[in-house]
């Protein structure tokens, strides 16, 4: 019996009564475990893809100072290029949650070819579900050189609200199957009044992973001692690492949140289970 097959009779979906934010946490974690093994191909592409910039700025930026291209315009043909791939990849992940929720056997031709079929509608939905998180995240640098630690801190939460309005477009465009623009729409119909939900569970989530990410940071600067100032490829190399391991973990458990959240807010509006309209 498929791990899939165990994880139904435990009545994930369809949601027999509105979650509080701690049980949507809790059913996302038994969907993170199901569906683990599974999506971890996946999300750890999908880590690596989202850490281009950085291995780019890390590695092969000092080679870019002699080669006569416009530095900037390839530094932005990077980013667009983790659009391109992070659209999909996020896309097949949402796509393999969902059935292992639904019990149903993950198909990886099914999957891989759903999400190619809806690749340029994908873009679309993910920048509008995900494009403050990415545009902080791609952007993350920059701000660390204009404002301090503490500023950081306080657009971080401010960004909570318009984050949680737009964010559950994303199972809305892969698991109901809407055209981007409606589940964009459907995403702030759904979380409007109730955008505090959303608000809590993406702050839970990010002070979650924030601490693993702090422990993979405590771990390089311990090691960096022992390997010198002069290791400093070294140590660059084992932060993308660490970085990559706790991502390839994170990207799944994020996904699972989200499709169970949407699955409860739809619950909360009324919506037809399964809905698509």
């Amino acid at each position: 019996m498929s791990p899939a097959q165990t994880f139904t009779p435990d009545g994930l979906f369809p949601l027999a009564r509105p979650l509080m934010t701690g049980e949507v946490l809790d059913a996302a974690f038994r969907l993170f475990r199901a569906g683990l093994l599974r999506s971890l191909p996946y999300s750890g592409f999908a880590v690596l893809v989202l850490e281009l910039p950085t291995l780019f700025t890390t590695f092969l930026w000092p080679v870019t100072d002699v080669l006569p291209i416009a530095s900037v315009d390839f530094h932005a043909a990077i980013y667009f290029i983790v659009l391109l791939l992070s659209a999909l990849l996020l896309g097949v992940v949402t796509l393999r949650l969902h059935a292992v929720s639904r019990g149903q056997r993950p198909g990886f031709r099914r999957e891989v070819g759903t999400a190619l079929w809806r690749w340029p509608s994908a873009i679309i939905a993910t920048i509008g579900a995900l494009g403050i998180p990415l545009f902080l995240f791609g952007m993350r640098q920059v701000f660390t050189n204009i404002l301090p630690g503490e500023a950081l801190l306080v657009v971080g939460v401010l960004m909570l609200w318009p984050t949680a309005l737009f964010v559950v477009a994303l199972p809305a465009f892969w698991c109901d199957r809407l055209g981007p623009f409606h589940a964009i729409v459907r995403a702030v119909h759904l979380s409007w009044r109730r955008s505090w939900r959303m608000a809590g569970a993406i702050l839970a989530v990010a002070s979650m992973l924030a601490v693993f990410f702090l422990l993979a940071a405590i771990i390089v600067r311990l090691l960096a001692p022992v390997f010198g100032t002069a290791d400093l490829f070294l140590i660059a190399t084992l932060r993308s690492l660490l970085t990559l391991v706790v991502g390839a973990f994170g990207v799944p458990f994020v996904v699972a949140v989200l499709i169970v959240a949407y699955e409860d807010l739809k619950l909360r509006a009324g919506l037809p289970r399964g809905a698509r309209a």
